[in-house]
């Protein structure tokens, strides 16, 4: 914290030598949120996608929050530039939460940023998505949702597309990499996230077309059987997803030597395509996003179980959307229609299929963080298995219980009115389990989820969000509401 406050004090003093201008946009905000249910747990689209905010296991819930966040614009010449036009800027934040009947109190965010323009460099919990997808109406990102409580890590990113160099403006790019601390909530205590992201964008008005790489890699730690590998040797590995050395000590102590045959660690790549058309008064947009979670083998061969043969562009499992959005403001001003499949993953041959998306064997909690999903929310996990009170025996012990399911899922934005807005989603989802639970899912269960928001400003610092979600199904029949008051303080 000293240091922390001695960098801003630091670049505060330099900016006002380098140019004598310096603008800040200090905003807090208080809100309290009121969740209630018909049975001991949240409906489904008032707790999914909010970075984990509402806890799970509560029939009436009061969810306090308080953030703080400050940016300061700074520029190394004297001319009168607008603040988001500014070269240099400085940001910080904190938003606080309690819920769970104030036995749990958690930081949402609590980042420091320092940036050049579109280049920033991050450090702290940060709420982001990543995957180009609305974040009103999706269902969620295949690959960081808004899900879970976001992952502490520290990170350089290029955040809007920029031009490359020669193009003018025919070719574009953004990314980020990043390395995160998952904590001693996963199942390896202390591992590490390895994260790096990286977009190319093409084309002019009214055309373009996007395409999207994301790696993540969870590595290192202490796992139950033994250290796991963390050297910067090791690191470098991660990066390129290289499998460990079998001459090499470290990969036969604990469960290292999982990854001699293996990629070192537990990798996750996700692919994101998209294709924009401007109209009018309004913007088309139709994308996909595939997961590649490992390898095709050699099932004859176990010195070749996880071969990088592919990014499953072209494979059958993805989520495809087609979204439009309104320039004016109207009643309908966002329309969104999504399917999800993920059904096959591979096949059901060991080695050669059994993706089993989200879960590993040695990093056994798998794509979650602090027991919510940190992809798509459509998944379920052991903590909503709990809740659904599903046979722990038929289940078995795999975080991500249901990865294969077929989904479809919409939802409709717009304004009532000056100052009312309605957020509507509605969402289909055949679940099929995993591959090593699939006769606890024969026949497949279904489950319909739905929500219904209002959103009405009574003056320009308050807003009163009211709510109701509806679950049905062979999974959970549950009716929720949510009443939220949000208060602008400056």
């Amino acid at each position: 914290m000293k240091v922390f406050l001695f960098t801003v004090l630091f670049v505060q003093l330099g900016v006002h030598q380098v140019s004598g201008q310096f603008l800040d946009s200090l905003k807090i905000e208080a809100g309290l949120s009121m969740i209630a249910a018909s049975k001991e747990y949240p409906s489904f689209w008032l707790q999914a996608n909010q970075f984990g905010t509402v806890g799970s296991e509560r029939q009436l819930d009061l969810i306090p929050h308080l953030s703080a966040e400050n940016s300061h614009y700074f520029r190394l010449n004297k001319s009168k530039n607008k603040p988001t036009e500014a070269n240099f800027h400085l940001g910080y934040g904190l938003d606080l939460y309690a819920n769970n009947g104030f036995n749990s109190i958690f930081a949402k965010e609590a980042f420091v940023r320092l940036g050049y323009q579109q280049w920033e460099l991050r450090a702290g919990r940060f709420a982001e998505l990543i995957g180009e997808v609305d974040p009103e109406l999706s269902s969620g990102s295949m690959a960081v949702s808004g899900n879970a409580l976001p992952i502490p890590k520290l990170t350089f990113i290029v955040n809007r597309f920029t031009d490359v160099p020669g193009t003018k403006g025919f070719l574009q790019f953004k990314g980020q990499y990043s390395h995160g601390w998952l904590g001693t909530s996963h199942s390896v205590k202390n591992a590490f996230l390895h994260e790096k992201v990286f977009y190319l964008k093409a084309g002019r008005d009214p055309f373009s077309f996007y395409a999207g790489l994301m790696h993540f890699a969870q590595w290192g730690g202490e796992h139950p059987r033994g250290p796991m590998p963390d050297r910067f040797e090791d690191y470098l590995r991660i990066i390129v997803g290289a499998s460990g050395d079998p001459n090499d000590p470290v990969y036969q102590q604990g469960a290292g030597a999982i990854d001699v045959a293996n990629a070192v660690g537990n990798h996750m790549i996700n692919s994101d395509i998209g294709l924009e058309i401007k109209l009018a008064k309004s913007k088309l947009k139709l994308y996909t996003q595939t997961i590649f979670s490992k390898g095709r083998g050699d099932s004859s061969n176990l010195n070749r179980r996880d071969d990088l043969v592919g990014f499953n562009l072209f494979g059958k499992d993805r989520m495809v959307g087609l979204s439009w959005t309104s320039d004016r403001k109207s009643w309908l001003e966002k329309v969104l229609l999504e399917g999800i499949y993920t059904k096959d993953q591979g096949g059901d041959i060991i080695f050669n299929g059994r993706f089993n998306y989200y879960n590993n064997a040695t990093y056994a909690t798998g794509w979650v963080y602090l027991e919510n999903i940190i992809g798509t929310p459509l998944f379920i996990s052991q903590k909503q298995a709990a809740n659904y009170q599903l046979d722990p025996n038929g289940i078995g012990g795999w975080s991500v219980v249901s990865n294969r399911i077929v989904g479809y899922h919409g939802g409709i934005m717009g304004s009532l009115g000056k100052y009312t807005r309605c957020r509507t989603l509605i969402t289909f989802v055949r679940h099929f389990g995993n591959y090593y639970n699939d006769a606890y899912f024969s026949p497949n269960k279904n489950q319909f989820h739905f929500l219904l928001e209002l959103s009405h400003r009574l003056d320009p610092k308050i807003n009163v969000v009211t709510a109701i979600g509806l679950d049905r199904g062979e999974l959970s029949n549950i009716v929720g509401g949510k009443l939220a008051l949000e208060w602008t303080i400056k």
